[in-house]
């Protein structure tokens, strides 16, 4: 693939980027293709989005739209029709695809799923960076353990050996592969024999997510009609096991600090589950579930911690957030159970490791952030607001995709 950076110029060059979801759900896959779409326009690129029409509200979305100069292209998945609604699926896809490679030819393609990397592949190009987000194996097998039985159990492991083959295929079939983290270098190396896996680094919108002063967080509070003088912690993401809330939940209740309260912010199938936990532990009046919001960063701003509990993750958009904002991080350190790459994001410097991923360990951190200094805690927010600005740029990733992978691209990761 020939860059257009390299030549100078992008006239009339079109940049496809396609994922199984977009906006307006919200997640950090579907926040990542916003991200590039406006960062390849702003280098002169011309932008298609081409995605599902599966969505969290329910809703039904149009089959094209613009959004800010940016094509989005659906087709219809025909979901809750069974084997046939499937095959429907592919059918629109591939036709989507076809036409959409034929009229426009771009130049770069980014891939963001697996599902749709093959799709592409089967609809005639051989050109797909594949920007891993997960590896099916680990994530889906985690979320597996959920007590299903009967029918809905059989159906969750079908899913999850389709997925796992197929996502296998799609590592191989990929032109170029690009990760987030060491972390989730060695997932892919357990999947495939392939060495061209680039590391590369995903950005924050600094506009959206910026820190407040402690006057301004307690403003920030009463807006969101949540007006509290505790020390707030957050967690962001959909309620599943892989997400660890539960024991970030039960935390809380452990905690010696009282005068403290976790924020929840998602919803998902275990809701009713923590729901149902939060009045089993009597603590109804710390936890609060805010449920699915389209402007997260207001609950970040208004925060005083992050807490990371992630079971596993492949980087963690929400801690790159949690940093753009200025928040003090609590996550578990790796082990048999736990695979993140926290320790590739945070150093235990400034922020917290847990010594284990239990109530406990976590309800120990707890502790200690809620007692911070003024002065210990603006430290820590300067720094981590220091290091989203340094480190992390949504311009930086639309480039690297655009390069061609070579010697000097390896050795920039050893920098």
């Amino acid at each position: 693939m020939n860059s257009a950076l390299k030549n100078g110029s992008s006239s009339d060059q079109y940049v496809l980027i396609t994922s199984n979801m977009y906006r307006p759900s919200v997640g950090g896959i579907e926040n990542s293709l916003f991200h590039l779409a406006h960062e390849y326009k702003a280098l002169g690129y011309k932008v298609i989005i081409v995605t599902s029409d599966i969505n969290d509200l329910g809703v039904t979305l149009p089959i094209h739209e613009v959004e800010e100069g940016v094509d989005i292209f659906r087709y219809r998945a025909c979901t809750k029709q069974g084997g046939l609604g499937f095959a429907k699926h592919i059918k629109n896809a591939l036709a989507l695809y076809k036409k959409i490679l034929a009229q426009y030819q771009p130049t770069v393609v980014v891939c963001r799923y697996h599902f749709n990397l093959m799709l592409l592949k089967w609809a005639g190009c051989n050109e797909s960076l594949y920007l891993v987000p997960s590896i099916v194996k680990n994530e889906t097998k985690i979320s597996m353990q959920q007590g299903l039985t009967g029918l809905a159990e059989l159906r969750s492991k079908l899913s999850f050996f389709f997925h796992r083959w197929l996502q296998a295929k799609a590592l191989k079939q990929a032109k170029t592969l690009f990760v987030f983290s060491e972390n989730m270098r060695k997932q892919v190396a357990e999947v495939t024999p392939r060495q061209d896996v680039y590391l590369t680094k995903p950005g924050v919108s600094l506009t959206r997510f910026y820190p407040l002063s402690i006057n301004e967080k307690i403003t920030a509070r009463t807006e969101l009609n949540l007006t509290t003088e505790r020390t707030v912690f957050l967690c962001v993401g959909r309620l599943v096991k892989v997400k660890g809330f539960e024991t970030a939940i039960r935390a809380i209740a452990v905690a010696k600090q009282k005068n403290i309260e976790l924020w929840v912010l998602g919803d998902g199938p275990l809701m009713t589950q923590f729901t149902e936990l939060v009045a089993l532990l009597n603590c109804k009046e710390q936890v609060k579930f805010l449920g699915r919001q389209s402007s997260p960063e207001l609950y970040y701003r208004a925060a005083d911690v992050f807490v990371m509990s992630s079971i596993h993750e492949a980087l963690g958009q929400t801690i790159l957030e949690a940093m753009s904002c200025g928040l003090p991080i609590i996550a578990a350190p790796n082990s048999a159970d736990v695979v993140t790459a926290s320790n590739e994001i945070i150093d235990d410097d400034k922020n917290y490791f847990t010594q284990t991923h239990s109530a406990e360990a976590f309800a120990d951190v707890y502790d200690v952030t809620a007692q911070l200094s003024v002065n210990s805690y603006q430290d820590i927010s300067q720094y981590n607001r220091q290091q989203a600005e340094e480190r992390f740029s949504w311009a930086a990733l639309a480039k690297d995709l655009v390069q061609e992978p070579s010697v000097s691209f390896k050795e920039s990761e050893k920098q």
